[in-house]
C-alpha cells in the first residue's frame, strides 16, 4: 500500500534535483542582496556615467566619452593630488607597519600587565577619527597647544605645524599612524601566537639567539599576514577623509589634498560633477586592484 506513495515521492525528487526550499532560502537572502546592489551597484554605475559626460549639478548636458579622462589626468592639479595620495598611503604604512610589529613583539615578551598594555595601546583605535583628530588638533595649535609650548620650553620654534605646507603632510601622516597602528599590533600578535613553540626551542638547541629567532621563525610566519595587513590598510588610507577633513582641510595650499578629500569637496562646491566622477572611478580602479591583491595574498594564508 505504500509503494505508490513512495514511488510518487521518487518521481517528484527525479524532476526536481533541487533540495526542498530553495525558494525559500533564495528569499531570505533577496532583500540584502537588493540592499547591496542599492548602495554599491547603482552608485557605481552612476559615476562611471557621469564621468564620461559633463553635467550641471547633476543634470547631464553633454556626452563627452573620455575626454573627461583626459582633462583631468594630464592636469597639474591630479598630478599633485596623486603625489599627495602616494605619499599618504605609503608614507602612513612606513610608520604603522614597523610600529604594530614592534609593540606585537614587545607584547609577546611582557611576564606582567600585559593585558593592560595592550588595552593601552588599543586606545587609539576605539577612537572615532572625528575624536582623533580634534584630539590632534589641539596638540599641534601653534599658539596654545601642549606640543608648542614643549618646543618652546626646549628653545625650539614650533611654527605653524598643521598650517605649515612643507610639514602639514607630515603630521597628518603621523596622526594616521598613531590611530591606526593598534590594529597592525592585533593582527600581528594573532600571527606571532601562532608560531609553534617547537620552531624556537629547535632554534636554541642549534645555538641561534635573537636575530635568528627573527629571521627563522617570525618572519616566515608572519610575511603574509603583513602583507594582507597593508593592503587592507592601503584601501582604508585611500579612502579616508575625516582625519584630513579635521586636521587641515586638504590645505594648506593643497598640500594634505587627496584622490578621495578632492572628490569629497569638489562635490560640493563644483558645478561641474565630471572631474570628481573620474577621480572616483581612479580611486575604484586602483582600491580594486588591491583588493584582488588581497584575496589573493588572504586566499594562500588560509590555504
Amino acid at each position: 500500500m505504500n509503494a505508490i506513495p513512495y514511488a510518487a515521492a521518487a518521481t517528484v525528487m527525479q524532476a526536481d534535483p533541487r533540495p526542498p526550499g530553495f525558494w525559500a532560502r533564495f528569499a531570505w537572502f533577496a532583500p540584502a542582496v537588493a540592499v547591496l546592489l542599492a548602495v554599491t551597484l547603482y552608485p557605481t554605475v552612476v559615476v562611471l556615467w557621469l564621468s564620461v559626460h559633463r553635467t550641471r549639478l547633476y543634470e547631464v548636458v553633454q556626452g563627452v566619452g573620455l575626454a573627461n579622462y583626459v582633462s583631468v589626468i594630464s592636469s597639474p592639479a591630479f598630478l599633485e593630488l596623486s603625489l599627495n595620495s602616494l605619499l599618504y598611503v605609503f608614507g602612513a604604512l612606513a610608520v604603522v607597519l614597523p610600529l604594530g610589529l614592534a609593540s606585537a613583539l614587545a607584547l609577546q615578551n611582557i611576564a606582567r600587565g600585559a593585558a593592560y598594555v595592550r588595552t593601552l595601546l588599543l586606545l587609539p583605535w576605539t577612537l572615532s577619527m572625528g575624536v582623533v583628530g580634534c584630539f590632534w588638533l589641539w596638540l599641534l595649535n601653534p599658539s596654545y597647544g601642549p606640543m608648542s609650548y614643549l618646543m618652546r620650553s626646549l628653545g625650539m620654534e614650533p611654527g605653524l605645524m598643521l598650517g605649515d605646507p612643507s610639514l602639514a603632510l607630515l603630521l597628518v601622516i603621523l596622526v594616521t599612524a598613531w590611530w591606526s597602528f593598534p590594529y597592525v599590533m592585533v593582527m600581528m600578535s594573532a600571527s606571532l601566537q601562532s608560531i609553534p613553540a617547537e620552531l624556537y626551542e629547535a632554534i636554541d638547541i642549534d645555538g641561534g639567539g635573537l636575530r635568528a629567532r627573527l629571521r627563522h621563525a617570525v618572519w616566515p610566519h608572519i610575511a603574509p599576514t603583513l602583507g594582507s595587513t597593508a593592503l587592507a590598510l592601503g584601501i582604508l588610507y585611500l579612502t579616508l577623509i575625516t582625519l584630513i577633513l579635521v586636521l587641515t582641510g586638504g590645505g594648506p595650499l593643497g598640500s594634505t589634498a587627496t584622490w578621495s578629500f578632492e572628490v569629497f569637496s569638489s562635490a560640493f562646491r563644483s558645478v561641474d560633477l565630471s572631474p570628481s566622477s573620474v577621480i572616483s572611478v581612479v580611486v575604484l580602479g586602483v582600491n580594486l586592484f588591491l583588493g584582488y591583491l588581497y584575496t589573493r595574498l588572504t586566499g594562500r594564508v588560509s590555504g
